[in-house]
């Protein structure tokens, strides 16, 4: 997967809609930044991540903030 995102790509690929943010809520902590990340990854590589280097830095900060979670975690 690419790791550099410009902001326009980040909102069309990785904002997190009102039916992702339904399966996000009852999660808490790193489980609800991966669940948020994961389905997104899919739709754009048509498969999981092998670890989490495969998940672009600027998209996991995105998603993070999106979701109300650190991006460290």
């Amino acid at each position: 997967m690419r790791q550099d995102w410009e902001p326009e790509d980040l909102i069309e690929v990785w904002r997190q809609l009102e039916d992702d943010m339904k399966r996000v809520r009852n999660k808490s902590g790193t489980t609800r930044l991966g669940f948020a990340l994961l389905p997104k990854f899919f739709a754009v590589e048509a498969r999981f991540p092998e670890s989490a280097k495969d998940l672009p830095a600027a998209a996991v900060e995105y998603v993070a903030q999106q979701v109300k979670v650190q991006a460290q975690a």
